[in-house]
């Protein structure tokens, strides 16, 4: 098995199909997540977020999407400015997960299973954008 690396970065428009893609299927997922757990009682409306309000689909959706786009200009600044872009944004990508992982564990009042779906929803984010960003 060879290990070839691309000798050209990708395009600004493949990076940006790509952002799109990742924070589409990331939506979509977490979209279902939210409501499977809205539908068992894992979202109470009486947990409030640090951003003053219960979580309901509409911050989940802006988080997701609005990351995950944060993501795609990060990357297409590393694709414009170093030789491997891929390694740097995943290990960003690492990092950047490895800062959110304890923002569900700190709500104070959640039930177990909203901190386990937000957790769950954290790993659908970053997988999807390391997936559609650092592909060939």
């Amino acid at each position: 098995m060879s290990n070839t690396v691309s000798a050209t970065n990708p395009t600004m428009a493949t990076i940006w199909r790509n952002g799109g893609n990742a924070a589409l299927v990331a939506a979509v997922v977490n979209g279902i997540l939210y409501y499977i757990g809205n539908a068992i009682g894992a979202f109470p409306a009486d947990v409030i977020t640090p951003l003053g309000g219960p979580i309901t689909i509409g911050p989940v959706a802006l988080m997701t999407v609005g990351l995950i786009l944060l993501g795609t200009l990060a990357y297409m600044l590393l694709a414009r400015f170093t030789a491997n872009p891929n390694r740097w944004f995943i290990i960003a990508a690492i990092v950047v997960f490895g800062l959110f992982l304890p923002g569900p564990i700190t709500l104070a009042g959640a039930p177990v299973s909203m901190m386990v779906l937000l957790e769950i929803m954290h790993v659908v984010a970053a997988g999807s954008a390391i997936y559609f960003l650092a592909r060939k």
